[in-house]
């Protein structure tokens, strides 16, 4: 059975501060609640969220501006330098054929379902996004904004002026169709059969003209990406318990729905791998715990409120039963443990 897809947090890119500044911060926050993300991927977007929190967010974004085709809006600003060490690894090749190599090489690094591909017809070459959640009703701007992000290595190779020869969309024409010729530069072929970027075949030798800020390597991208796209489900719930936290507090039927599961599918898929939606809530919010108490600066009744708790006794209550001693005497214990070893 399919696991859910689930995508880099840092896929998001400018989008949340694109949407600050064209709707503000009301519509910004309900935007991150409907897709159930914390607030902080305005700012940081570390970490993986499901492609369906993503083209949530895309959706909802869309309506609150007003926008047949937000994804035409924002296409042209973003950039794969916006997914950090990632993009980075990409612009650091030597020519652009060797940059999109890379970037179908270290797929696996930004999602668990994409993936990049060459297609060469002739004199032509196609380079191929396939994205893992073509069914979403707002599957045509998430693809202009990949196009968007594909389309950053190629100017980093080439003039500002320079442009495709075609884009192929793999889906109907949209309204205001004609918007996509403006935005790309280029005709678009709809009803394509796949995504991608056309271009002729002797622009892959081309060398950048800049360099980027910061070379990055790959074991900087493993480092930034250590743990990869998660790959079984009880990584994949985990993964979004911990949103969760940061944004409007655990709830089964918000992780299925998350991961476009119903809630006894998503109970019952739990249970074949040996455990329960309450046991990794449970993991989950003691994980979090623990590393708030070893953190310091925060009360208990803090920390109570930060995983969703109404009074501090009952986390202090549920803490203890899970780990064996209460919070103050982990905090406690971890202060000794630190000292002893400073020594």
């Amino acid at each position: 059975m399919a696991l859910p897809p689930m995508i880099s947090a840092k896929s998001l890119g400018l989008m949340p501060q694109l949407v600050l500044e064209k709707i503000g911060s009301r519509s910004l926050d309900t935007a991150m609640a409907i897709s159930g993300l914390p607030h902080q991927f305005v700012d940081h977007r570390d970490g993986y969220i499901p492609k369906r929190a993503l083209a949530d967010f895309v959706s909802e974004v869309g309506r609150g501006l007003g926008e047949r085709n937000v994804g035409l809006l924002w296409a042209p600003n973003l950039s794969v330098l916006d997914y950090d060490a990632w993009g980075r690894y990409v612009l650091s090749a030597s020519t652009l054929g060797a940059a999109l190599e890379r970037a179908r090489r270290i797929m696996p690094y930004h999602s668990s379902t994409d993936s990049t591909g060459f297609r060469f017809d002739r004199d032509l070459v196609c380079y191929e996004y396939r994205f893992g959640l073509t069914g979403h009703p707002a599957y045509p701007d998430i693809a202009f904004s990949a196009l968007g992000s594909m389309l950053s290595i190629f100017r980093h190779y080439h003039v500002a002026d320079w442009c495709p020869v075609r884009i192929h969309c793999d889906f109907p024409p949209v309204e205001l169709a004609d918007d996509a010729e403006i935005t790309f530069r280029c005709p678009v072929h709809w009803n394509a059969g796949h995504l991608g970027i056309c271009f002729h075949r002797d622009a892959l030798g081309v060398r950048a003209e800049r360099s980027t800020e910061r070379i990055a390597t790959i074991e900087e991208l493993r480092r930034e990406r250590a743990t990869g796209t998660p790959r079984v489900l009880v990584e994949i719930v985990s993964s979004v318990l911990r949103l969760q936290i940061k944004a409007s507090g655990i709830s089964l039927d918000k992780t299925a729905q998350a991961l476009d599961l119903g809630p006894r599918s998503l109970q019952r898929r739990l249970r074949e791998e040996g455990t329960t939606f309450r046991s990794l809530t449970n993991q989950v919010v003691v994980g979090r715990a623990k590393e708030l108490l070893k953190h310091g600066g925060m009360s208990i009744r803090d920390i109570a409120m930060e995983l969703g708790y109404d009074c501090p006794q009952n986390f202090a209550r549920a803490f203890k039963n899970i780990t064996g001693v209460s919070p103050t005497q982990f905090a406690a214990l971890k202060s000794i443990s630190e000292h002893r070893s400073s020594l």
